[in-house]
């Protein structure tokens, strides 16, 4: 039986076993370590900015692919002869969602102070196209009206448009 102090500060043998066994149960869970990150947007772009404590930038690798960023990273600790270790080689792997308006080709990425910041401009929505209605009447000429595209707008189903008053749905009382 090994003795130990459960109010010892320093290492213990079964501290030592259940931190290995929950740290392999983390690398073999999804490849990598998630961190933490920020997600918001500016105008005209979306800015993702991911903690990376001890990561050199050289050592970061971001990538899209079907408007998914992806930041992999890797933080190495120094092999030596350890009184106590905390601080351990650690592979940061983070998989972020973004809107399907993200232009991926432009995207900037810096590294400041363990901060990555990866900054994604927007595409500009096109101005409202005009369209042209041709209407056709029985008994006279057609003729053609312009209309915006952004007014041009489905009807709601349900929805009556005579002014008889009647509504489909409840009755309110005043």
């Amino acid at each position: 039986m090994i003795g130990w102090r459960f109010y010892d500060p320093g290492s213990s043998p079964l501290r030592e076993v259940l931190e290995q066994v929950a740290a392999g149960q983390r690398r073999r869970a999804g490849g990598g370590e998630p961190m933490p990150i920020n997600v918001f947007e500016e105008p005209g772009m979306v800015v993702v900015e991911a903690a990376l404590p001890g990561v050199v930038p050289e050592a970061v690798e971001v990538s899209c692919s079907e408007n998914v960023l992806i930041i992999s990273a890797r933080a190495e600790v120094l092999e030596r002869e350890y009184l106590h270790q905390e601080m351990l080689p650690v592979q940061y792997l983070r998989h972020v969602a973004l809107p399907g308006d993200c232009r991926f080709d432009a995207a900037e990425a810096s590294v400041e102070l363990g901060v990555l910041t990866v900054r994604v401009p927007k595409i500009r929505p096109q101005a409202p196209e005009r369209i042209r209605i041709r209407v056709n009447r029985r008994g006279s000429a057609a003729t053609a009206i312009d209309a915006d595209y952004a007014e041009v707008k489905p009807k709601k189903p349900g929805r009556r448009s005579s002014g008889s008053g009647s509504s489909p749905g409840p009755a309110r009382s005043r």
